[in-house]
């Protein structure tokens, strides 16, 4: 057994080391461990009283008397193995590992400094590794904060170097966690919060991964991403949470069918969401306008989800979810006007299958099922159907909207469906693992288009350690 066998084999141990009861107690009254790092705080631990957890010794170092200074240490260890055939029941299986740790220093109630390296590799797979599955060592999170005002009712940071950002739904910005290594910018960002609002303004350049050691290169990109995000959880509101957001993107080079060149694009969004007793709703539109080349962008975009749960305080619960969503494509490529929508850096999830279709210049309806347990296990059945907004434009994959279909004079709309399980099982605060399996039935436009996308199925295992 290799060196590195032997510490995934011991992480495992560690995390299987204090039993379900013990595990569920702990989730009751602690903060839950969240996908980006830096927003779990532990100054709670000061109370030395509530240091319960297996991993308190290293979440609160107290470095004065008064534990106004103190560092918090933790990391994470997620393999994924996937597995992809076409309908030849030809493909290959291969396995993703990401590693990271992060340390958080708090010097005071003014001062903060956070640094998160990590590092993403594969194993067995035949085809040529991907940038965004290999990056042997790098800084995903580097940046100090610096509080302004801190009185308690308001504050006002001021956030400088490497971070990575996610807001509301992940429909536009994220994380992208499906990936060995997710996004990251470089830049300043400016965080105002009261009771009732929150508001981020930020000037960043997009992150430039690159596979080797320590290489991504500094503030050298081609995409300056910026904007000023706004949410509000009061539902004063038209009875419900609000979001407000501007976001300005800038691509030195972009790509699409009916146009290319220098794109500048300014998105304008306004998401409302709810849950009101059984019933559940959120639902995004954006607007976008600017240039690509000598084309003139005009295009929206829609997402809308609903749901119902049976019994919500149930210890089991059930839930029916309908989501519809519509992207405009390009509706004349002979004039100077591009329509076709640009989500920048938007969650995976249509058709994973194929790398993820870019949400652009389709609709969809998307039924689903969910039964689940907190704490425990959460069983996901959903089918989606989705469609070309216009006969014009094609298909665009991946994180960067690369173009996959071309139009070709193809008049056929529909894209196909994707029937898909997902089954998640939470051992403990700290360990969980996912299964996933998805269909995808090609419709005329994809069996008919010259260029091949015959990937059918798809399925992955995910096995998650954080602490």
């Amino acid at each position: 057994m290799s060196k590195f066998e032997k510490c995934i084999l011991l992480l495992i141990l560690i995390s299987l080391w204090f039993s379900k009861t013990q595990a569920q107690e702990i989730a009751d009254v602690r903060p839950p461990i969240l996908p980006i790092r830096y927003l779990e705080n532990y100054g709670f631990l000061k109370d030395s009283s509530k240091a319960t957890a297996p991993f308190d010794t290293i979440k609160f170092i107290r470095l004065n008397a008064e534990g106004s200074s103190y560092v918090s240490f933790g990391g994470e260890l997620r393999s994924f193995y996937e597995s992809i055939h076409n309908r030849q029941d030809e493909g290959e299986g291969f396995l993703l590992t990401r590693l990271m740790a992060h340390a958080d220093l708090h010097l005071g109630n003014r001062f903060r400094f956070f640094v998160q390296p990590a590092s993403g590799f594969e194993l067995f797979k035949e085809t040529p590794a991907r940038v965004i599955d290999r990056d042997e060592l790098f800084l995903l999170n580097l940046f100090a904060d610096y509080k302004f005002i801190d009185t308690g009712s308001e504050s006002l940071t001021a956030r400088l170097g490497r971070q990575e950002l996610n807001y509301g739904r992940g429909r536009m910005v994220t994380i992208r966690e499906g990936p060995n290594v997710r996004h990251y910018w470089e830049g300043i960002k400016l965080i105002y919060e009261t009771s009732r609002w929150k508001v981020d303004g930020f000037l960043t350049k997009y992150g430039n991964n690159q596979p080797g050691v320590l290489d991504n290169p500094i503030l050298d990109s081609e995409e300056t991403f910026l904007g000023v995000y706004a949410q509000s959880n009061t539902a004063e509101i038209l009875d419900s949470n609000i979001d407000l957001h501007y976001f300005g993107f800038i691509d030195e080079i972009s790509q699409f069918f009916n146009a290319e060149g220098e794109e500048t694009r300014h998105s304008l969004g306004l998401r409302l969401y709810n849950i009101k007793g059984k019933w559940d709703y959120d639902v995004e539109a954006i607007g976008q306008f600017g240039t690509v080349g000598e084309s003139n962008i005009a295009a929206f975009g829609f997402y809308g989800e609903t749901g119902y749960t049976f019994y919500p305080k149930a210890s089991i619960t059930k839930r029916i979810g309908l989501k519809v969503d519509y992207f405009t494509g390009d509706r004349d490529s002979t004039d100077t006007k591009l329509n076709s929508f640009n989500p920048m850096y938007p969650r995976q999830g249509y058709y994973r299958g194929a790398g993820a279709l870019y949400a652009s210049n389709f609709w969809d309806i998307h039924p689903s099922f969910t039964i689940a347990k907190e704490n425990d296990f959460n069983l996901l059945v959903d089918w989606a159907w989705y469609w070309r907004t216009s006969v014009e434009d094609g298909l665009y994959i991946g994180g960067n909207g690369m173009p996959l279909l071309e139009p070709d004079g193809l008049e056929k709309e529909f894209l196909g469906s994707q029937l898909n399980f997902q089954l998640t099982y939470t051992f403990n605060p700290y360990m969980s693992s996912t299964i996933n399996y998805s269909r995808f039935y090609s419709g005329g436009f994809v069996r008919d288009n010259p260029t091949p996308m015959e990937i059918s199925d798809f399925l992955n295992l995910t096995f998650l350690f954080r602490f």
